[in-house]
């Protein structure tokens, strides 16, 4: 998606909210992070490109609507749903990083300093690869998951060091595995003075995005070695559909209590209730993950694409 691209998705949105949503251009501007000129701007634009006829002639259209459906739903600070296009690269992958890119850019730009909480994922990983250089060496980047698979291999998906190098930022990485061997060996490393401080880092992160794991035969914690078979074994047989941060969800959106809990690594979701909390994860095989996390009230924000935001919103009510 090139420049003149977002600029007219922008336009899209901009038009959707101020036609179709009645949003007030003021509102309007607060939501997209521009200035009430810039509303301005986008919307003439949007009419020069004949976006707004009888309705408004754009994929983004359905998706503003989706987003709004969910936002409301599930009482989120924001909601963004990307097209899923057969035609684009990846299919909606492309464009849920370059969404994901537009929220972490509007903080990472700005001048005060900044402590930023990231997961890890192949959502996380291409969303921070898909954002501009920015030099603001007084933030901070700290990692929410343990980055050492158990065969000792680093986390290939962990954003925390792109988005340090992009930006000249200090980066704070949890030296542990996601899911440790034993309970002694997790209460040993959580024990150590380097985990707490790296904790107490993480606690001043004003937001933190994730990516959002399933749990079937496919999962990303089995498929990069974070647990074993006997481990997916037991998930699958407690009916776990999800998983933030290696902490699997069942379908309403609880945490579930099982050898594997006891063992995860991870900073706690509980500890997390206080700070805006944002999913980046789209497609069909996420849904269900997707919609147990807003069913457990874990997440303030969601970037994702339409197939997972039908998903969702067809089976709210059941």
């Amino acid at each position: 998606m090139d420049k003149f691209e977002r600029k007219l998705d922008q336009a899209a949105r901009a038009a959707w909210m101020s036609y179709v949503g009645g949003i007030t251009q003021d509102e309007i501007a607060q939501q997209l992070g521009v200035s009430r000129p810039g509303v301005q701007r986008l919307l003439a634009l949007a009419r020069q490109e004949g976006l707004i006829k009888v309705r408004i002639d754009h994929p983004i259209s359905a998706c503003m609507a989706l987003a709004a459906a969910i936002r409301d739903r599930y009482g989120l600070d924001y909601c963004d749903v990307v097209p899923a296009e057969p035609d684009a690269p990846d299919g909606a992958a492309y464009y849920l990083a370059a969404a994901g890119a537009e929220r972490i850019s509007r903080l990472v730009e700005r001048s005060e300093p900044l402590t930023l909480s990231l997961g890890t994922g192949r959502s996380v990983r291409a969303t921070v690869e898909a954002m501009s250089r920015h030099d603001r060496p007084q933030h901070r980047f700290v990692s929410l998951v343990g980055n050492v698979a158990r065969d000792g291999s680093a986390n290939r998906y962990d954003g925390v060091v792109v988005l340090a190098d992009k930006t000249g930022g200090e980066r704070f990485l949890l030296p542990t595995p996601v899911v440790a061997d034993t309970v002694e060996e997790k209460q040993a490393m959580l024990g150590q003075r380097l985990f707490q401080a790296i904790t107490e880092v993480a606690r001043q992160a004003e937001a933190a995005f994730i990516g959002v794991g399933r749990i079937d035969r496919q999962a990303t914690l089995f498929q990069d070695h974070f647990i074993d078979q006997g481990d997916l074994e037991e998930l699958l047989r407690l009916e776990a559909v999800g998983e933030l941060l290696g902490w699997p969800l069942d379908r309403e959106g609880r945490v579930i209590d099982c050898s594997i809990t006891r063992r995860v690594t991870s900073l706690p979701l509980e500890m997390l209730r206080d700070q805006p909390l944002v999913a980046l994860a789209g497609g069909r095989e996420k849904a269900p993950a997707l919609l147990a996390a807003l069913r457990g009230g874990w997440l303030k924000g969601l970037v994702t694409d339409e197939t997972a935001a039908r998903y969702i919103t067809k089976r709210a009510a059941e």
